[in-house]
């Protein structure tokens, strides 16, 4: 392989894959109480993290990035080996970590002349990051060059979705994510958002007034995005957050639904983890795609 594979722990790729794959992730910081911080994945596991808030209604959870040093200290065995790394970042949209990654690839390149590392916005979070490392990680086992793979990469981050809902907008709201006056309103009428995140932001796609009704509607609008396309050039996946009864029997209707659409591919099944569960809420509950690259 050309080169290494990094990214932050907001991908929510799973362990198989983290092996699989030889891919090396950079924890976020999760607290409940403002003070105690740990590190996503390897101090506190998803499981943990959506049993805890469920048990604490109304507590929000905070997290806290990677700091530059965190970075430095990720990229350092690689660089003592003048090696070649692709580190893809959480969305710059939802934290400044991408700009301490790149201080801290620029301090290590500067003192290890023969390492590259090429940080990369991934415009994406949770699943939909996950799809584009694992990607990534694709290109390096098929022996795609570094430089190459930084420019697949950068336009295939282009084609990536997620369309999604959650129960509680508040978490979103406590993020800074959406405003009061749209929580309080959505509390009172009962209805529900419809998300989609693209190009890097949160995009508001419509409200539904019941939990089911919501799905249905961003099924729909993950249908329509594929209207256009040919969808098996594509990889597909659902994510989860606490709620495993739903999920299984939503995975289930949207493994038919793409079916249906001629999607020949797995419908790959992602767990949404503690970064960005803090601002979803424990209910949170969607579809991300994106297009395969093209060797």
């Amino acid at each position: 392989m050309d080169f290494r594979v990094m990214s932050d722990s907001s991908c929510d790729i799973s362990q198989e894959q983290e092996k699989a794959y030889g891919i090396n992730l950079i924890s976020y910081y999760v607290s409940f109480d403002g003070v105690n911080y740990k590190k996503d994945r390897a101090e506190i596991s998803a499981e943990d993290f959506y049993r805890e808030m469920a048990e604490k209604p109304g507590v929000y959870p905070k997290t806290s990035m990677p700091t530059q040093v965190d970075f430095y200290e990720a990229f350092l065995p690689c660089a003592k080996k003048g090696e070649k790394v692709i580190y893809l970042n959480l969305t710059s949209k939802f934290s400044s970590s991408f700009q301490s990654a790149r201080l801290a690839a620029d301090a290590l390149m500067e003192d290890y002349p023969d390492c590259k590392i090429a940080v990369i916005d991934s415009f994406s979070a949770t699943v939909q990051e996950g799809l584009l490392v694992t990607e990534a990680a694709r290109m390096a086992q098929d022996g795609i060059s570094f430089e190459d793979a930084v420019e697949k990469l950068e336009e295939l981050k282009k084609t990536s979705r997620i369309f999604f809902t959650t129960g509680d907008l508040s978490y979103l709201q406590k993020g800074g994510r959406i405003g009061k006056v749209l929580t309080q309103a959505a509390s009172m009428l009962k209805i529900k958002p419809i998300i989609h995140l693209y190009e890097g932001e949160l995009q508001a796609a419509g409200i539904a007034r019941a939990r089911k009704k919501s799905i249905a509607k961003f099924v729909e609008d993950a249908k329509a995005f594929f209207a256009d396309k040919n969808i098996n050039d594509y990889r597909i996946c659902t994510g989860k957050g606490h709620d495993q009864e739903e999920y299984d029997a939503f995975h289930k209707d949207v493994e038919a639904e793409m079916k249906a659409l001629g999607f020949t591919g797995e419908v790959e099944s992602y767990q949404i983890g503690c970064t960005i569960g803090v601002h979803t809420g424990p209910t949170p509950i969607g579809i991300a795609c994106i297009r395969k690259y093209d060797a």
